[in-house]
């Protein structure tokens, strides 16, 4: 049985600025038996981006709810997504021109999925992203981030469908993620970059492996408020960005789980000192070689 939550959460530099949060998310469980996800950053630097990352993801999942049947196939699902971005890139156009405004001012990302319970089907446009949670209990980056040439711009959903990756997973996942860069990038740390394990996995499990959430359709409202405190707590007010999460459960089943060095916490000291001696090698060269 699937289950959800998802949470978004104004970040701590626009809290003290009184600005409001760029992120939107929307989850539903479809008549056809399938979830839907989308998540959408507003970029922070577009002056009307939360209202375009709202529209984003209400017009992706309507148009969903329109055209998904139980007997909808990955196929038939990538042409559903591939219209339901298009829709939502028309309306965030549209409601630039009302307004008279730039449509640069209503830029923003767009990640969605739809999940079955076991493979998904996705879409993919900017610099957050998906993770899926195999049975196997292996966590897998279903995306990757798009930044535009000079590695720092995000690309986004104005960029047209020649940018949007739409396409199916047939992994047999127990539950998906997707989140917006301010979570996603502590997902992934830049230190665990070319490791076995990209992932920080002890901190993924808490919000998506069953074996911790125990989640089922009665307590997923306390799921969520827990993991939403966490969010919200001390542990994470360094992030200044906004933070969002959706999260999509099979209830029905547990991943497997995987030697105890798999969720150990990295040794971020020992890491953080290779990464240096890779970026800054004359930092520590010693002055008598060559002698």
């Amino acid at each position: 049985m699937l289950c959800f939550y998802g949470i978004s959460l104004t970040g701590t530099s626009h809290a003290k600025s009184g600005g409001v949060c760029q992120d939107a998310h929307q989850i539903e469980l479809l008549p056809c038996g399938r979830a839907v996800a989308a998540v959408a950053d507003g970029v922070g630097s577009a002056k009307h981006s939360d209202v375009a990352a709202k529209l984003a993801v209400e017009t992706l999942v309507a148009a969903l709810r329109e055209s998904l049947t139980k007997d909808s196939c990955a196929e038939d699902i990538k042409r559903y997504i591939a219209s339901g971005y298009a829709a939502a890139e028309q309306a965030v156009e549209a409601e630039a021109e009302r307004n008279g405004d730039s449509i640069t001012e209503y830029d923003t990302t767009l990640s969605a999925v739809v999940y079955g319970g076991k493979g998904l089907v996705y879409g993919h446009s900017g610099d957050g992203g998906i993770v899926g949670l195999t049975c196997d209990g292996e966590y897998v980056p279903v995306t990757t981030p798009q930044k535009a040439a000079d590695g720092i711009c995000v690309v986004p959903l104005r960029a047209g469908a020649s940018s949007w990756v739409i396409d199916s997973c047939e992994s047999d996942f127990a539950s998906v993620l997707l989140a917006t860069d301010g979570i996603y990038d502590l997902l992934f740390p830049y230190l665990l970059k070319g490791r076995k394990t990209r992932v920080y996995v002890p901190f993924i499990r808490y919000f998506m492996d069953n074996e911790i959430l125990a989640a089922t359709p009665k307590n997923i409202q306390s799921v969520k408020a827990a993991r939403e405190a966490f969010l919200s707590g001390e542990a994470l007010a360094g992030v200044t960005d906004d933070k969002t999460v959706a999260v999509i459960v099979n209830s029905s089943v547990l991943p497997r789980r995987r030697e105890s060095g798999y969720y150990a916490e990295p040794d971020w000291a020992a890491l953080q000192e290779e990464w240096n001696r890779k970026a800054y090698p004359h930092l520590y060269s010693d002055p008598r070689e060559g002698e």
